[in-house]
C-alpha cells in the first residue's frame, strides 16, 4: 500500500479494514423476528463494522426446530448484509458442535467424538500370575511400573486374545493400562484428529445447506471459532493416532513411556515428556487448526478464531504450542476483565511475524465484567500497540451507539496492516521447557479447570519487563522458526522471511531448561560474531533432540558454558549476575531470579533487565524517555478469578501503560504510540534514523506535520520529536526519509543526559 492509498483509506476506511461485530442472536425460544435481525445488520453498518458474526447466547442448545430457526435467521442476515455490502461469518458455535455429535450418536456413529487418555491402575503382588481381561477401547500402552526401582516393563507381549497373563516379578509393581476412550461427559468433536475435525466442520455447514451455499466465498466470507484447546476432563484430550505420529517423528515407540505423563519419575523423564507433549501439541495444530484452514481455502473463506484462554504462561497444559497453533489464524483474546488477555498478544503476533502472516487477529471485550467506554478504548489501544491489526468486537451499547469507536479502529487497522515489524530484541519461546512441566492426572472436576503455571515460567514477565519497563519492543521467536527461518551474521540475527524480514541485535533467553540444539548452536555463533545475549533464571542443560547417549545434552551444556561462562553454569555459585565477553564484542549476561510474581512464579525485576539491556550499548530503535515505567510483578499472568477478585489491574499505576509498535513499509515508516494511563504523556521520543514526520490521529482522522530535530547517540542518527498524548489516547507518526545534509546534529552521551535537557528541547517544538 503506497502513501496516497494509505492516506485515502485513513481518511475514509473501507469495509476490509473495519472491525467485525459479534452479534448475539435472540434466544431460540423467542418468536422468530425478521425485523430484529434486519435491525442488527443495520446496526452493524451504522456503528462502523464491516462484518457481522452471529453467535448464540451462552449455554444455548439446539434441536431440529432450533436448527430450522437458525437457517431462517441466516437467510435474513445474508440477504440484508448483501444489500448493505457487509460480510457475514459462520461461527462454529458449541451448540452446533453438540447438535452434530448428538445426531451422530443417535445413528450409532461415535468416530467424530472427542477422546480422552484414560489410565487404569491395578495392584498386584510379587509372584502373582495376573489374568485380566483388557478393556475394548483402543490400547495405547500396557506396562508394569515400579515406583521403588523407577522401572517400567512393557506388558503387551503378554497379551493374547485381549487378555493379559503375566507373572509378577519381585518388588512392588502396579499395572497401568492406557486407553483412548470416548469423552462421554461432553458432546464434543475430536479436535486432535484432522479427519474428525474436517468432517465436523462439513457437518456444521451441511446444517445450513441451501441457505448459505449461494453466498459462500462472497457475502458469507468468514469461518469463525473459539475455545480451541485441551478441553476434556483434566485436559486429558487424546487421539488413537498418537503412538503412530510419535514413532514417525522421533523413531521409537512411546508406549513404554506413558507413565511419565502422569508424574512417574524415571531417568530422562523431562526429555521424554517434552517430546511426547510436542506431539500432543502438534495434534491440535494439524487437527482442527489445519482442517479449518483447508476448509476455508476450499470455499474462499477467511478464518478468525482464538485458542482456549488468554493465560498463555501455562499454554502447554492448556492448549499445546500456542505459537504453532496460531499459525493459521494468529489471534489474541481479551476476556472477562480489563487487561486480562494482554499477554496473549505478543505470542499471537510472534506467530504472525515468524511465519510471514500479515494479520494479527484479536477478539476484544468478550464477557467483560465492566464495559465502560474508557476501559474498552484503553484495552483496544493496548492490543493494537502490541501487534493486533484485525479485530472482532463484543461492543457495549455505548460504543455501538455511533461509529466513533469503529472508525478509530478502522484507521488503526489500516495503518498497522502489512509492512515489516521492526524490533531490535528477539526472545526465544521456551515451549520445550513448558512441555516438560506438564503433568496429567485423573481427578473429579467441575467447571473450568485452571492450569498450574510452572514456577520457573518467567517468559511473560520478561516480555513485560522489556516492553513496559525498559520501553522496547520485541519479537518472540519460535524454536522452529529460529532453526528454519533465521541466520546470524556479524552479530546480527536475521529473520529471513519473504515479507516480514527482521533483524535483531539482542537475543533474550528466558528461563529455559530444554532447548533445541540447533537454537543453541545459532546462539553460540551469534555470540562469537559480536551478538548480545541476555538470559534469566535458568540456563539450558538439556537438548530437545533426545538421544540415549546424552551427547546432545553435553553439547548444550558445553555451549552454555562457552556463551555465559563457567560461573553462570555452576549451581554452587550465586551472584547478582554473570557477565561474559569475547574479543569480537559478543556479550552474554545471565540474571538470576530476584523476585516472585503474583502468581507464584519466579521472576527477574524489570529494573534489573533494563539495566542489563542498557549496558550492551545497543542503539535501540525507539526511546520514550518520559514513559511511566511499570515494574510488572506478574499481575497479567494471574488466572481470571485472582485478576478479577483481587483487583490485580490496580497494580498498574495510572490504570494502564505507554506502548508502541513500529512497522516499516516500502515508502516510509509507521510508528504507533498509545497512552492508556490516566496521565498525559507530553515529552519527546527518539526514532532511530533521519525522518520527516507527520502525525496521523486515529481518533479524529486529522493529519498534521511535525517539527523534528536530529541527534546522534551511540553512533546512530536519531530523530527527536515531541509526542503529546492525553490520557487514553494514541497517535501515529508516519515518516519518510529526511535530508539532513545541512541540519545541525547534536551528539548526546546518554538518554539520562537528554532527559536533563528536556525543558530546553521541548521549547523548540
Amino acid at each position: 500500500m503506497n502513501y496516497d492509498k494509505r492516506r485515502a483509506l485513513f481518511e475514509a476506511p473501507d469495509n476490509a479494514h473495519r472491525p467485525m461485530y459479534y452479534y448475539e442472536l435472540p434466544p431460540l425460544v423467542a418468536p422468530y423476528d425478521e425485523a430484529l435481525l434486519c435491525r442488527a445488520v443495520d446496526d452493524c453498518r451504522r456503528c462502523g463494522c464491516g462484518a457481522i458474526i452471529p453467535q448464540l447466547p451462552a449455554g444455548t442448545e439446539v434441536d431440529a426446530e432450533g436448527i430450522g430457526w437458525l437457517r431462517d435467521a441466516y437467510a435474513v442476515l445474508l440477504r440484508e448484509a448483501e444489500r448493505l455490502q457487509l460480510k457475514v461469518g459462520l461461527y462454529l458455535d458449541p451448540a452446533l458442535e453438540h447438535a452434530v455429535i448428538r445426531m451422530l450418536d443417535g445413528l450409532g456413529d461415535n468416530g467424530m467424538r472427542a477422546k480422552l487418555l484414560e489410565c487404569k491402575e491395578y495392584l498386584c503382588r510379587a509372584g502373582e500370575t495376573v489374568k485380566r481381561q483388557l478393556h475394548e477401547a483402543p490400547l495405547l500402552s500396557l506396562v508394569a511400573v515400579s515406583e521403588e526401582y523407577g522401572e517400567v516393563i512393557d506388558l503387551r507381549p503378554f497379551v493374547s486374545e485381549g487378555k493379559l497373563i503375566y507373572e509378577v516379578p519381585e518388588g512392588n509393581w502396579v499395572i497401568h493400562e492406557y486407553l483412548a476412550v470416548d469423552d462421554t461427559e461432553r458432546e464434543a468433536a475430536n479436535y486432535l484428529s484432522y479427519e474428525a475435525s474436517y468432517n465436523y466442520i462439513c457437518a456444521v455447514f451441511s446444517l445450513f445447506s441451501g441457505v448459505i451455499d449461494p453466498h459462500l466465498g462472497k457475502t458469507l466470507s468468514i469461518l469463525s471459532y473459539s475455545g480451541i484447546g485441551f478441553n476434556g476432563k483434566n485436559r486429558r484430550s487424546w487421539d488413537v493416532s498418537f503412538n503412530t505420529l510419535f514413532e514417525k517423528r522421533f523413531g521409537f515407540d512411546p508406549a513404554l513411556h506413558y507413565p511419565v505423563l502422569f508424574g512417574f519419575d524415571i531417568p530422562d523423564a523431562a526429555h521424554i515428556k517434552a517430546v511426547m507433549m510436542k506431539i500432543r501439541a502438534s495434534m491440535i495444530q494439524h487437527g482442527i487448526m489445519q482442517a479449518a484452514r483447508d476448509f476455508a481455502d476450499r470455499y474462499g473463506l477467511e478464518i478468525f478464531g482464538n485458542l482456549s484462554e488468554p493465560k498463555s504462561t501455562a499454554c502447554s497444559w492448556l492448549m499445546g504450542d500456542t505459537m504453532l497453533n496460531n499459525i493459521y489464524s494468529p489471534c489474541a483474546l481479551f476476556d472477562k476483565a480489563y487487561l486480562y488477555g494482554t499477554n496473549s498478544v505478543k505470542i499471537a503476533a510472534g506467530a504472525a511475524y515468524n511465519f510471514d502472516n500479515d494479520t494479527v487477529n484479536g477478539e476484544l471485550f468478550r464477557n467483560y465484567a465492566k464495559r465502560d467506554k474508557g476501559r474498552l478504548y484503553k484495552d483496544a489501544m493496548n492490543a493494537y500497540a502490541r501487534g493486533v491489526n484485525r479485530t472482532a468486537l463484543h461492543l457495549s451499547e455505548e460504543l455501538a451507539a455511533d461509529s466513533e469507536f469503529c472508525d478509530f479502529t478502522a484507521r488503526v487497522q489500516t495503518m498497522l496492516r502489512g509492512g515489516r515489524h521492526v524490533a531490535d530484541i528477539a526472545m526465544l519461546y521456551p515451549i520445550y521447557t513448558l512441555h516438560s512441566k506438564v503433568c496429567l492426572y485423573s481427578y473429579p472436576a467441575e467447571g473450568y479447570e485452571y492450569p498450574f503455571t510452572p514456577s520457573t515460567a518467567d517468559y511473560m514477565t520478561v516480555i513485560n519487563a522489556i516492553s513496559l519497563y525498559a520501553g522496547h519492543d520485541l519479537t518472540v521467536l519460535h524454536p522452529v522458526a529460529m532453526n528454519e527461518r533465521c541466520h546470524t551474521e556479524g552479530g546480527v540475527l536475521y529473520l529471513d522471511n519473504e515479507k516480514n524480514k527482521e533483524q535483531f541485535r539482542v537475543m533474550v533467553l528466558p528461563a529455559t531448561e530444554i532447548i533445541s540444539l540447533g537454537n543453541m548452536r545459532m546462539l553460540k555463533k551469534f555470540f562469537d560474531e559480536g551478538g548480545k545475549i541476555l538470559a534469566t533464571g535458568i540456563l539450558p542443560d538439556k537438548a530437545f533432540e533426545y538421544d540415549t547417549t546424552g551427547d546432545n545434552d553435553r553439547e548444550v551444556q558445553r555451549l552454555a558454558q562457552e556463551i555465559f561462562g563457567e560461573d553462570a553454569c555452576t549451581p554452587r555459585i550465586l551472584k547478582r549476575y554473570c557477565h561474559n565477553k569475547n574479543e569480537h564484542g559478543g556479550e552474554a549476561i545471565f540474571l538470576y531470579f530476584n523476585a516472585s510474581a503474583m502468581d507464584g512464579t519466579k521472576m527477574t525485576k524489570g529494573s534489573t533487565i533494563n539495566e542489563a539491556l542498557n549496558s550492551f550499548g545497543v542503539p535501540f530503535d525507539i526511546y520514550i524517555p518520559g514513559m511511566q515505567r511499570l515494574e510488572c510483578t506478574g499481575a497479567l499472568n494471574a488466572i481470571y478469578p485472582e485478576f478479577h477478585n483481587v483487583g490485580l489491574d490496580l497494580s498498574f499505576p495510572g490504570g494502564g501503560m505507554v506502548s508502541h509498535i513500529h512497522k516499516a513499509t516500502d515508502d516510509g515508516d509507521i510508528y504507533y504510540f498509545s497512552n492508556t494511563t490516566d496521565e498525559e504523556y507530553n515529552h519527546h521520543v527518539l526514532l532511530r534514523g533521519a525522518h520527516k514526520v507527520e502525525k496521523w490521529d486515529p481518533h479524529t482522522g486529522e493529519i498534521s506535520t511535525m517539527k523534528q530535530r536530529f541527534l546522534r547517540y551511540r553512533g546512530e542518527i536519531y530523530t527527536n520529536v515531541r509526542l503529546s498524548l492525553p490520557p487514553s489516547k494514541s497517535a501515529f507518526f508516519h515518516t519518510v526519509p529526511a535530508d539532513i545534509d545541512d541540519s545541525p546534529i547534536q551528539e548526546i552521551e546518554s538518554i539520562d543526559h537528554l532527559q536533563s535537557e528536556h525543558a530546553a528541547l521541548m521549547s523548540e517544538f
